[in-house]
């Protein structure tokens, strides 16, 4: 079983959004940033960053690898 830890909570005031960090107990050189509300209080932290890996765990079911133009042209 793998253990995220969040690891950070970054507010984007011009954007109006937050982004919670989050990286593997196991190997802390891999990260992920994914957003949260934007008005998301500490105590309801680590359910908005549950749910937010939850979705994105769903549409990774289903996603594709392209590579990028600039990646092709090398």
């Amino acid at each position: 079983m793998t253990t995220l830890i969040i690891d950070g909570l970054h507010r984007d005031l011009l954007k109006n959004r937050s982004i919670v960090t989050l990286k593997w107990e196991n190997n802390p050189e891999q990260r992920l940033g994914l957003p949260v509300p934007v008005d998301c209080t500490l105590d309801t932290l680590r359910a908005e960053a549950e749910k937010a890996v939850r979705e994105l765990a769903k549409e990774l079911e289903s996603a594709t690898i392209q590579m990028a133009a600039s990646v092709k042209n090398l």
